[in-house]
């Protein structure tokens, strides 16, 4: 099944999740009709309230649009975050295990920056 690699960095905060957002809304709509979306966690340096809101916006999304959404190289920030809110439940279903990161030729990706060095999403080919 095709899939889009996403892979966040930076800041998952108030002061970047509406940025964020938008940014990672016009990847997804940008992109063919991938089966699998995977959100690559693993840089993010920190993250609150309004970044997970983000998260479970973003599942909402690739629901709606008929896809499933992967969280994969989860950051310790996030998962404490997810944690504290006691949202393990919610996004249960769409961590995805180490060994299955990782993207195969011809496979979509872009970046998504948010902080201090906010540079525009970029795909990579």
């Amino acid at each position: 099944m095709t899939h889009v690699d996403l892979r966040l960095e930076g800041e998952l905060t108030i002061y970047t999740a509406q940025d964020m957002r938008q940014r990672l809304s016009r990847t997804l709509a940008s992109q063919d009709a991938a089966g699998i979306v995977r959100l690559d966690l693993r840089d993010i340096t920190e993250a609150d309230t309004a970044g997970i809101q983000l998260l479970l916006a973003a599942l909402r999304q690739a629901r709606d649009q008929g896809r499933e959404l992967r969280l994969a190289g989860v950051s310790r920030s996030v998962d404490t975050a997810i944690e504290l809110l006691g949202l393990e439940d919610a996004f249960a279903g769409a961590r995805e295990t180490p060994s299955g990161s990782g993207g195969a030729d011809g496979d979509a990706c872009a970046d998504i920056h948010g902080g201090a060095d906010d540079r525009a999403a970029t795909p990579l080919a």
